[in-house]
């Protein structure tokens, strides 16, 4: 079976295509908000902290965060203003 090669620049393009608009739609709205929470929390507490995990129900976003071995988990409405609810170091 032989091509031209008109015919597999046509199928590279159309394959090309429906992958990159599937894989854009599966992960859209994950990504961002990770990133936006870990950008947040970088941005109040330092750089030497790292986003373990986060939740968000409404306008409320929950986070553990970790820094030099020490657990914390924080909360926010906007994720400008940070209130620290558990701490490893008070155990």
């Amino acid at each position: 079976m032989s091509f031209t090669r008109r015919e597999f620049v046509k199928v590279l393009a159309a394959t090309t295509a429906l992958m990159g608009a599937g894989f854009s739609f599966a992960n859209s709205n994950t990504i961002p908000e990770k990133v936006a929470v870990e950008k947040a929390i970088k941005a109040s507490f330092g750089g030497g902290f790292s986003l373990i995990s986060y939740s968000r129900s409404g306008s409320v976003t929950q986070a553990k965060i970790e820094n030099f071995g020490n657990q914390y988990t924080v909360t926010s409405m906007n994720l400008l203003d940070w209130k620290i609810i558990k701490s490893s170091l008070s155990n």
